[in-house]
């Protein structure tokens, strides 16, 4: 999760806890002395959301100098000193918390209307939040790009997936295609085929091929792109060895790459298109090249069923049987391209499984449709209310595998403990009728569990089987 989120939801949360006023998070900059505002959450129109205050001067800076915790209780005082309102406020009571992780990150406060007394067990709480705040604020020194999402060795990958799903149309995606960023592949030549309802398979963008590439007919079985086809998998020649690869077509003009690759762009029922890669050098391409064109191409071919289906109302907590098609969520993820990008860069990765425990009893008659219209029916709800990176895949008719980034293991089982109360609390419906999920869980995270992400996904699908206390020890 993002700090910036993450620090908003801490917010939130100490808010809630402790029937605020405001809630302010101000952060320090050691090399000036002072504090800012860095996030809050008030019913106050007076707050000095750009003032900052001097560390050592006043009430916040106090707390800064000595780290020491104020606590204050206005029911025989005035309260109408403190420093961060522009006008008096009827505070009753107030909580000012050094923000500490291995140094000073920052001041956190916590003023009422409502509470003259901050009890033993809020002051801990608070104290939690507060915690956790500065282990966001100390990541952030060290990934500052952890400020707008992922990990910063994954950051880059993302934002361009993005930008590939973003496109308006099939036109503007290949164009794009055409321009990976270097930074990610290097490469001299691109193409990007894509496939009618016939099968029939055309080059429709190319760059760096030096021949008309476009009266080119794609083939099931001939050459690169027809066995890319076949398989539904990607390809990879890292050396062509000046062997006469056929790339395209048995029509093409003899090229001189010495290494090609190529990946699918396809869906739970049929291939959508191709992108091809080249290079001039040998071993120009590699493996981890392959695994971020897959990873692209995958991305890519959730979002193109999305665009491609009628929108449908929002979902509050009811979600209906009427959902789109299961591929708008579940992403057909090339496992190693995935396990290229986050577990091999040692970046934070959980999966959760949830099967359906009663699904024999449920699916017994139609068991594919059912099925598809229960798992979309889930996913639907959970992909709007996971605040983070997230990919769904679909182990089997019975259940979900989500794959969480960007989190420790603590913050994981909050996680999935807010998916069970979540889930026990919304009626799904099957052909017209409510019926009644009875959901098991199992999680499995990198590198605690494993480094090689086949393993995680099966070690947290095998843990719904197991009861809660062998899980969770």
């Amino acid at each position: 999760m993002s700090s910036k989120n993450a620090l908003a939801n801490l917010i939130e949360l100490t808010s809630n806890v402790a029937d605020a006023f405001t809630t302010a998070l101000y952060t320090v900059n050691l090399e000036d002395g002072t504090l800012k505002l860095r996030s809050n959450l008030t019913l106050s129109s007076h707050l000095k959301t750009d003032a900052t205050f001097a560390i050592g001067e006043g009430l916040l800076g106090k707390v800064a100098l000595y780290r020491d915790t104020r606590i204050d209780d206005f029911s025989g005082a005035d309260a109408s000193h403190l420093e961060w309102y522009s006008q008096p406020e009827d505070i009753k009571g107030l909580m000012v918390v050094p923000v500490v992780r291995k140094e000073l990150e920052g001041v956190l406060v916590v003023d009422s209307k409502e509470n003259y007394s901050f009890t033993p067990k809020l002051q801990k709480l608070i104290s939690g939040f507060a915690d956790q705040m500065g282990w966001y604020l100390s990541l952030e020194k060290k990934t500052p790009n952890w400020i707008d999402g992922e990990p910063a060795d994954f950051q880059q990958m993302m934002k361009w997936c993005r930008f590939l799903n973003d496109s308006p149309h099939r036109k503007a995606l290949s164009e794009r295609f055409l321009n990976i960023p270097r930074s990610l592949i290097q490469c001299d030549a691109t193409a990007v085929v894509w496939f009618e309802n016939d099968a029939t398979g055309r080059i429709t963008h190319n760059k760096g091929w030096s021949q008309g590439l476009k009266p080119l007919i794609i083939e099931s079985g001939i050459g690169i792109c027809g066995s890319c086809l076949d398989s539904g998998q990607p390809m990879l020649v890292p050396n062509t060895l000046n062997h006469p690869w056929i790339i395209f077509s048995e029509d093409e003009p003899s090229v001189s790459f010495g290494s090609v690759m190529a990946a699918p762009i396809s869906n739970e029922k049929r291939m959508l298109g191709l992108v091809v890669c080249a290079t001039r050098a040998r071993n120009g391409l590699k493996q981890p090249d392959m695994d971020r064109l897959t990873l692209m191409t995958n991305f890519v071919a959730s979002s193109l069923q999305h665009k491609n289906t009628p929108p449908q109302p929002d979902l509050i907590l009811n979600p209906s049987e009427t959902a789109s098609p299961s591929s708008q969520y579940f992403l057909p993820v090339h496992v190693k391209a995935f396990e290229s990008e986050i577990i091999k860069r040692n970046s934070p990765a959980s999966v959760m499984s949830i099967r359906i425990e009663n699904a024999g009893t449920l699916l017994k008659h139609r068991r594919q449709k059912r099925s598809d219209l229960l798992l979309d029916q889930i996913a639907t709800y959970l992909s709007d209310r996971i605040d983070l990176l997230k990919i769904f895949l679909r182990p089997s008719d019975e259940g979900l595998i989500l794959i969480l980034m960007g989190l420790d293991e603590q913050e994981i089982y909050e996680i999935e403990y807010s998916v069970r109360e979540a889930l026990s609390r919304v009626s799904f419906t099957l052909e017209g009728t409510k019926i009644e999920l009875e959901f098991e869980y199992g999680l499995a995270s990198f590198p605690t569990d494993g480094s090689d992400l086949g393993k995680l996904i099966e070690t947290s699908w095998a843990r719904t089987t197991q009861s809660e206390e062998s899980v969770h020890g």
